[in-house]
């Protein structure tokens, strides 16, 4: 995580907000938008509170007014508006907690997600409409609130005169909003019902906007089960004013980090509490925009919040209405608090830093406050495969002081992109590296070719670290002689270089390994082994060995040799995890021949695997073998459209993004590279995507493991790499 980056609302300077006025006919910046909290972290933030003040006629509650969700009298009609406001409505407090000290209370449930969560930030914002003469009375009213948790004792808080931003809408009232820092009171408590009480409220029915008042709590808390996400919170206090004409006021807002690749539209979650919007204030023939929200030029709307109607006194999450609080109206009649999904269709485009924010009107007054953008940051996911041939052609054994070639390659099938990507082998101590043999066949960024073995301008070189030595290769565009660069989604690499066996070599076993992080600085990396034992080859030469799949329910597999001498059979093997393989037909060889010979077999495919895998057992008439390389070939079997593994390597829990196409229940096995099944787990995933903590795996030795995935539907492994 990156370290918390607290910017004080005097020192404007270390961030510029720009603020342009367009037609602004009594429209005032009460206070400039600045940031206020930015942070990358695994978790997010939301936006909770509820309103003060109702509706009051004949003594009791009107829940008609107050819960109003559309009706064609305001001209417009539909979800989202209504024909009733707080303008010349008696407005009076609610008082829900039932405690005779309290002059007005109300609250809103805040959830947690499961898992370990950590408060980073809170603030508490009040506000509303109060007669001046009630300030000049007491000057210090609108600096205090109460607040409690559950059904706790009240907590006063006192907030700096700094910290209170007032405007004079007219000879008698000022409309306000304040703010205090609660992070330490919301530490460690968890899924919780705050209660907000006591805020300074005029009441009683007035034109001219009416009375209002509320509350609000912006949250922003960790939790390492969650994706990387980045959280950007802005605050200023602007009043946006018809005043007879059309009126606007645009903010640009710096600082944003959108990855750089296209969102989806929950990718970039926009949070927003603004204070006064009207549900019976829209648009008219006369007035056909209303009052709207544009993003980077584009009006914003979903099925609570209209194009034409957005500051509407709703409290909703993504078009519908929050219910956990209380009371419960759906109409506030004086704040909004909207959280809404903005990945898609409003400009947001990759690597974007910035974005503009336009506020309008045509009928309606209200008063923008509080803006927190939620942006998730796309994770890499960097592969390494390793593979030896000896001269010989065997990928399986090799001679004294024959010459091996290491072939590397991998790519990232992620959706987000590996920034600083190296790779780094070190050569086993039974084998001598080849000088001038590091060659990049392809990588991008990179040109191909032979590679020197000093540390120079070229990306590798060959170095000695106390008694080992190793080969390093910097990768992806940008990469230089000291460090490596960008691999972008779908961009794959394949490196080779030799070494020579010894005398007396015994298997030979090399592990390179590659490493990179994401755009958040998050570590990701890959290991590939490769095997080559001692020993004499069989008298067969293996030339091609390739499958295709046949009408989805066959596998035609085709192989060719050259100069076998006392061949016997070739036995065909299958697995559905690359680690298991059954036998699953014999083909006789041609026993002596200098001629090139072809063989084929067709494989019925009675699995439900995604991808199977293949490779040849070759046989000669004294019972020696050898395996062929492994053959993969790719199915339509699993219902897992994508499927993510972090950290790796992981210490104490590992993180799955899942994301399924139907409800299914899921056996994941943590198989050692010995074959043996260290960890069983049983879990149930969703339609839709998952994020499933495997927790409590400190106990595994450090190491190399198989994570395998079973469902009715297929089967699926990934390497992991325990630290």
């Amino acid at each position: 995580m990156k370290p918390l980056k607290f910017i004080p609302a005097n020192k404007l300077t270390l961030l510029i907000i720009s603020i342009l006025f367009l037609n602004t006919f009594l429209a005032q910046v009460i206070k400039p938008y600045s940031l206020i909290y930015t942070d990358n972290i695994k978790g997010s933030s939301t936006i909770f509170g509820n309103t003060s003040l109702h509706i009051v006629d004949a003594g009791v509650p009107n829940l008609t007014k107050m819960n109003e969700t559309g009706d064609a009298g305001n001209g417009q009609g539909g979800l989202g508006f209504s024909q009733y406001g707080n303008d010349n409505e008696n407005m009076q407090l609610i008082d829900i907690d039932g405690i005779s000290s309290t002059a007005n209370s109300s609250s809103s449930n805040f959830t947690l997600p499961v898992g370990t969560n950590t408060i980073k930030f809170a603030r508490l914002y009040w506000g509303g409409r109060i007669a001046k003469s009630v300030v000049t009375a007491a000057p210090d009213t609108l600096r205090k609130v109460k607040i409690r948790r559950g059904t706790g004792a009240y907590s006063t808080v006192f907030t700096a005169a700094a910290n209170v931003d007032q405007y004079s809408i007219n000879t008698t009232d000022w409309v306000y909003q304040a703010y205090i820092d609660i992070t330490t009171f919301m530490a460690n408590t968890g899924t919780q019902t705050y209660t907000v009480a006591d805020i300074p409220l005029t009441t009683g029915s007035i034109s001219g906007g009416g009375r209002y008042g509320g509350w609000a709590i912006v949250v922003v808390y960790e939790n390492p089960a969650l994706s990387y996400n980045s959280v950007r919170i802005y605050d200023g206090y602007l009043q946006v004013y018809n005043g007879g004409s059309t009126t606007s006021q645009s903010i640009t807002l710096n600082g944003l980090n959108v990855p750089n690749n296209p969102l989806v539209s929950a990718d970039a979650i926009m949070s927003e509490m603004t204070w006064e919007g009207d549900a019976n204030l829209s648009s008219s023939p006369g007035n056909p925009a209303g009052d709207y929200l544009k993003i980077n030029g584009n009006t914003y709307s979903n099925a609570m919040n209209p194009a034409t109607n957005m500051w509407n006194g709703s409290i909703t999450k993504n078009g519908v209405n929050v219910s956990t609080k209380n009371p419960n109206y759906t109409n506030q009649m004086g704040i909004d608090i909207d959280e809404i999904e903005v990945g898609v269709g409003y400009g947001i485009l990759p690597n974007a830093t910035d974005v503009a924010i336009l506020f309008g009107t045509e009928a309606d007054q209200y008063f923008p406050s509080l803006i927190n953008f939620v942006i998730k940051m796309k994770d890499p996911t960097i592969e390494l495969n390793k593979s030896a041939m000896a001269a010989s052609g065997s990928i399986i054994i090799v001679l004294p002081n024959e010459k091996l070639t290491y072939t590397i390659s991998g790519g990232n099938t992620g959706l987000g992109t590996a920034y600083n990507t190296v790779v780094t082998d070190t050569i086993p101590a039974n084998v001598t590296y080849v000088p001038g043999s590091m060659e990049v066949i392809s990588c991008p960024g990179v040109t191909p070719g032979i590679k020197t073995d000093a540390l120079d301008a070229d990306v590798a070189y060959k170095g000695v670290n106390g008694t080992k030595h190793y080969v390093q290769f910097n990768l992806g565009n940008g990469a230089t002689g000291t460090v490596g660069g960008v691999i972008a989604p779908a961009e794959t690499y394949v490196l080779k270089f030799k070494v020579t066996a010894g005398t007396l070599p015994g298997t030979i076993v090399n592990t390179a390994r590659i490493n990179a992080t994401s755009q958040a600085g998050d570590p990701f990396v890959d290991d590939g082994t490769a095997t080559i034992n001692a020993g004499s080859p069989t008298p067969v030469k293996l030339i091609s060995f390739t499958g295709t799949i046949q009408n989805n329910n066959a596998a035609l597999l085709r192989w060719e040799t050259d100069n076998e001498l006392n061949s016997n059979r070739f036995e065909i093997e299958r697995s559905d995890d690359g680690i298991y393989y059954s036998k699953r037909g014999i083909v006789n060889a041609a026993g002596t021949s200098t001629q090139r010979q072809m063989y084929q077999f067709t494989d019925p495919l009675n699995t439900l695997s995604k991808i199977v895998y293949y490779r040849l057992r070759i046989i000669d008439i004294n019972g020696k073998f050898e395996n062929s390389k492994v053959i993969a070939l790719r199915l339509s079997g699993s219902n897992f459209d994508n499927y993510v593994v972090y950290p790796n390597p992981f210490v104490n829990d590992i993180k799955l993004v899942i994301a399924a196409d139907k409800d299914e229940d899921v056996t994941i096995h943590i198989i050692s590279m010995d074959g043996r099944v260290a960890i069983t787990r049983k879990i149930t995933i969703q339609n839709g995507e998952n994020i499933v903590v495997l927790k409590d795996l400190g106990q595994l030795q450090k190491g190399s493991y198989i994570l395998e995935m079973l469902t009715p539907t297929g089967k699926i492994a990934r390497k992991v790499v325990k630290e």
